[in-house]
Order: C-alpha cells, then sequence, then structure tokens
C-alpha cells in the first residue's frame, strides 16, 4: 500500500515539464488527498461540505428519494425492509475499493492522461477541455484486461448502467402516472396508464439525450461531481420538509408544498446561475 501511495504521488504529466508555459500546480496531486476532512478553504471538498453537503444530499435521496422508498415499499415486510438497508449499508462501504483504488492506480499508470490539465492536450485525449478523470475505469478495462474479461467487463459495466437507468425511468413514470396524469383522467383504464407511463420514458429519454451537450459543457471534468452539484441545488427543500415532517407535529401538506416550491425555485436560480456564469 505504501508503494501504491508513493507511485501515485509522484506520477505527473510530463509535458509539464517540457511545456514551461503550463503551471504545473494543475496537475500536482493536491497535499490533502487522501484526507476524508480537509481545509475549510480547499477548492475540491472543504470539511463544511463534507459534513453538511453531503448529509443534506444523503437524507434526501437515501430516505425520500422515489428510487429507494419504492424498493423499500416492495419488501415483504417491515423487518425485510430494515434488513435491506442494513445490508446496503456494509455494502456502501466498498464502493472506496471499486472506485477510489482503481482511480489511484489509473493516475499513477498513465499521468499524461488521467492528470492533464492544458485544455488543448486533453482536448485531444479524451474529447473534453475541463479533464479525463472520467476515462481511469475505461482505460483499466480496455489496457489491462485480456480480450475476453474486457468484453465481459463492458457487458457488466452496461448492464449496471441500464439497471439504473430503468429504476430511475419506472420511478418517474409511476410519479407521473399517479400523481399527474390521474388528476386529469381520474377514469383512465390500467391500460391506458401503463401507454401514459411509457410515453412518459420516452419523454425522459428524449430529454437525456439533449442534456448530454450541457453536460459536456460544463467545467466539471468529473461526472461525479456534476451529479453531486445539480442535486445539491435540488435536494435541501425535500431534506428540510422530510426532517421537520419527522420532529414537528404541526407541519402539513400545504406548508410542506409551498416549502418544496419555494425551494426547488431557489435551487434552479441557483443552478442557472452556476451555469451560466461558471467560475474561470
Amino acid at each position: 500500500m505504501d508503494n501504491f501511495r508513493t507511485r501515485g504521488e509522484s506520477k505527473n504529466p510530463h509535458y509539464i515539464i517540457i511545456d514551461n508555459s503550463t503551471n504545473q500546480s494543475c496537475s500536482a496531486i493536491t497535499p490533502y488527498y487522501r484526507n476524508l476532512l480537509r481545509p475549510w478553504d480547499d477548492v475540491d471538498l472543504p470539511w463544511t461540505g463534507m459534513v453538511f453537503g453531503i448529509t443534506i444530499s444523503a437524507v434526501w435521496y437515501w430516505c425520500s428519494d422515489q428510487v429507494i422508498v419504492q424498493r423499500a415499499l416492495s419488501a415483504r415486510s417491515y423487518s425485510h425492509a430494515k434488513a435491506g438497508c442494513t445490508l446496503c449499508s456494509f455494502i456502501k462501504i466498498s464502493p472506496f475499493y471499486l472506485l477510489v483504488m482503481p482511480g489511484m492506480a489509473a493516475r499513477a499508470l498513465w499521468p499524461d492522461e488521467i492528470g492533464c490539465s492544458n485544455p488543448d492536450i486533453c482536448k485531444k485525449i479524451c474529447g473534453s477541455e475541463s479533464g479525463c478523470s472520467n476515462i481511469a475505469y475505461p482505460l483499466l478495462v480496455l489496457r489491462l484486461m485480456p480480450a475476453g474479461l474486457t468484453g465481459l467487463m463492458l457487458s457488466v459495466m452496461m448492464a449496471a448502467l441500464m439497471s439504473s437507468l430503468t429504476s430511475i425511468f419506472n420511478s418517474a413514470s409511476t410519479i407521473f402516472t399517479i400523481d399527474i396524469y390521474n388528476r386529469f383522467r381520474r377514469q383512465a383504464s390500467e391500460v391506458e396508464q401503463v401507454i401514459a407511463g411509457r410515453i412518459f420514458v420516452l419523454f425522459l429519454v428524449a430529454v437525456s439525450i439533449l442534456w448530454i451537450p450541457i453536460i459536456e459543457s460544463s467545467q466539471n471534468s468529473q461526472l461525479f461531481n456534476y451529479i453531486q452539484s445539480v442535486t445539491s441545488y435540488l435536494a435541501p427543500p425535500v431534506c428540510a420538509v422530510y426532517v421537520l415532517a419527522m420532529f414537528w407535529g404541526r407541519i402539513n401538506e400545504k406548508g410542506a408544498f409551498w416549502g418544496l416550491i419555494i425551494g426547488l425555485v431557489i435551487g434552479i436560480i441557483r443552478f442557472v446561475m452556476e451555469f451560466s456564469y461558471s467560475v474561470p
């Protein structure tokens, strides 16, 4: 492990030594990269964001997100639902070994590609001027695994992607059909509701495809950071309503509704400003 850490810390792109016009600090590894709680002025993840920001997003996702709630409601009994959540909490420890360590290995093996900081060079390598950290895992699969295992791993990655997308689309179509469509078509049959849900899924697919250029033009080179930045604008009102409903008995449906609406409007305005006036 010490050898693994030493190699990762010493690997910087070769072009920062050749090209004197490139700021060498852009590709250098931050001294706090192994710390979970970093200083408050850290540009990537200060301890305030780790303690407060991620907690708000975690409460929204694990306690009130439709994808998680729908799975919990499908459990056979209340004890099965609690046991499933407990098992997932232990499995959640595995991303350190499945996500973090492969990324560190890819950074040590190919520093010129994974650690690029020059926009022109990054554009040639992966097609993104913000950085190429998103290609770390695919490079490990394509360059280190045998041909047979490469095809198997790509199939597994595609299956995982399809599983996540189907869960999201299924939950979204359920919300649309039950909470919105049935309000306008109270006498709709089950067949009509199924058709409406499928049409809404096609609409979501089209919106997802149209959203790709926005993601590509984002200043975040890491897809995970982009997802967290989007949800951080929309999660606080949901978290606030959920927590208040648990600990304050006077909260009612009308207050929860308008709290969500006002919070989401503020979050959307902040989201539009963030991506319209990006940081240099």
